[in-house]
């Protein structure tokens, strides 16, 4: 083979092999995770990244609360199975809710996505409150498979 034809091969594969990965980071729910949980520069990131440190186990879910938490975040981290996906999510809805008088309840997430196993995953927290861009409280924490 003469160098040019080489260069050229060589070329062409690691076009391909940038095209290949490039395809798999946009639908990998893996890197979605990895995203969600290092992109938290605001409350409703940090709210995202919480929830999905949570629902995999992820050990950045202590960077994100308030020390005073460990304990219970300990317990959770110690009794509950990681739901990973096997697809993209295909709902990730939050929103932070206040009454009409001020009265503030904090943010709810819904999460849903097609589980390793193939069943449909809904991972619901509510009340989630943050301070200084702290989870410093959180309400029940609901898992659903079907």
């Amino acid at each position: 083979m003469k160098k040019i034809s080489k260069i050229t091969l060589i070329a062409f594969l690691v076009i391909v092999f940038a095209c290949v990965l490039t395809i798999w980071i946009y639908n990998s729910p893996a890197v979605d995770d990895y995203r969600w949980i290092r992109n938290r520069e605001t409350e409703r990131e940090l709210v995202a990244a919480f929830v999905t440190a949570l629902r995999i186990n992820h050990p950045a879910a202590y960077e994100m609360i308030d020390p005073s938490l460990s304990p219970r975040l300990d317990e959770w981290m110690n009794t509950h199975q990681a739901k990973k996906c096997a697809r993209k999510a295909y709902i990730f809805l939050s929103g932070n809710a206040t009454r009409a008088n001020g009265q503030k309840l904090g943010w709810d997430v819904v999460f849903g996505c097609v589980a390793e196993n193939y069943t449909h995953l809904t991972f619901k927290v509510d009340r989630i409150f943050i301070k200084d861009m702290k989870v410093i409280e959180w309400g029940e924490v609901i898992e659903e498979e079907d």
